[in-house]
């Protein structure tokens, strides 16, 4: 390991070896109890090919003549600590420079680096570190000095390591240096109806400040509101989206005062797909979707009506209330009632149909394009 050069007394040589000779026990007995946690978690997963810890080991302790920065008269260290790092990482390189590079996960470098800081920075040179999609980089002073391409979600896995090990330059990589691949409209969907899959920490460092001060001040993410960050998060990093609608509605009740079922809105895109979503920030999404080029707009309802299973309306203090062969039941199933009244088309007997005709008639002209096609998911 590299002697930590912050003081001016030079050591002797047998002291450094000794300091070194610590440092080696230290850092294996730190693999030993790391190796069965994490490491090789990531590269197994995806069955990236990772060498034997062992050959690890043999890299890091080999017999290395130790480095001894040059003194002045007075017997300080006179260089300034960029010329010494420069002086150091020669030295080292010179007697591994025929040593073939080793690969490491990077969950494995997160937590050996963790432990003993800078404990692998005189031998990155001859170390690879696979990324989560199995991408392989360089380090130049324990920073990736590569720009990749990959998915949002090994970005956010790449991001969650910087920030559980404290890796800042990792954290930079992610956050700046990686261009994302495209995104299916599917997995948009999916996306939007996962909160629990998304790290709010992870978003905020992934997401441009400006968006965090604009979306999120204090860098308080809402759980409710996680997916809907992790697609701003895409769409500001000039994350592309495949497959797209040119139009998408969003279906919801005008109050959710009595309204029975815990759901936020409908969506429904020109291709015929009926969504469900839960806790659902549509205002936000909206704003998304416009900005990105999909046109999107919102209907607010204060009555549906089915020709089998009833109606429901507002009432006139706001409450939904519920008729049933006469009965009226003060709560209503608002969103399997919306979504049959939507594939019936019975809302064009509805008094929304009326107030919101210009929406209602370019939604109903995608009913009915792919309710005759049984297109509509039930």
């Amino acid at each position: 390991m590299a002697q930590i050069l912050h003081h001016k007394c030079p050591t002797s040589p047998l002291t450094e070896i000794l300091t070194m000779d610590i440092l080696k026990k230290l850092f294996a007995i730190l693999v030993i109890f790391l190796l069965p946690l994490t490491p090789f978690a990531d590269s197994h997963k995806n069955n990236c090919k990772e060498d034997n810890i062992s050959v690890l080991f043999d890299l890091i302790y080999g017999n290395y003549l130790p480095f001894e920065p040059p003194l002045d008269e007075e017997g300080n260290i006179s260089l300034s600590p960029e010329e010494i790092f420069v002086m150091e990482s020669k030295h080292f390189f010179n007697q591994i420079k025929k040593v073939e590079p080793v690969k490491i996960s990077l969950a494995t470098y997160a937590s050996l680096s963790k432990e003993v800081p800078k404990a692998l920075s005189n031998f990155e040179t001859r170390i690879k570190i696979i990324l989560p999609d199995c991408q392989i980089i360089s380090l130049y002073r324990g920073a990736p000095i590569e720009k990749i391409t990959t998915d949002f979600e090994t970005v956010q896995r790449i991001s969650k390591t910087a920030i559980d090990a404290n890796l800042n330059s990792f954290g930079f990589f992610a956050a700046n240096k990686i261009r994302l691949t495209s995104l299916d409209f599917s997995d948009v969907r999916h996306m939007l109806k996962n909160d629990y899959s998304f790290d709010p920490e992870v978003l905020t460092d992934l997401m441009p400040k400006k968006m965090v001060d604009r979306y999120f001040p204090g860098k308080i993410i809402p759980i409710a509101n996680l997916s809907e960050a992790a697609l701003l998060t895409f769409i500001s990093r000039n994350g592309k989206i495949e497959n797209s609608p040119k139009e998408v509605f969003f279906i919801k009740p005008k109050s959710f005062s009595g309204v029975s079922e815990n759901f936020s809105a409908l969506m429904l895109d020109d291709n015929g797909n009926l969504e469900t979503f839960s806790a659902l920030n549509t205002d936000l999404v909206v704003q998304l979707f416009n900005r990105y080029g999909i046109k999107t707009e919102t209907i607010s309802l204060k009555e549906v009506f089915t020709d089998d299973t009833g109606s429901c309306s507002l009432d006139p203090a706001g409450r939904w209330y519920q008729l049933i062969g006469g009965r009226k039941i003060r709560n209503c199933p608002f969103f399997s009632m919306a979504r049959k009244m939507l594939q019936n088309r019975s809302y064009l007997e509805t008094v929304d149909f009326v107030e919101q005709n210009t929406n209602f008639t370019r939604l109903d002209k995608i009913i009915r394009k792919h309710v005759l096609k049984d297109s509509v998911d039930g």
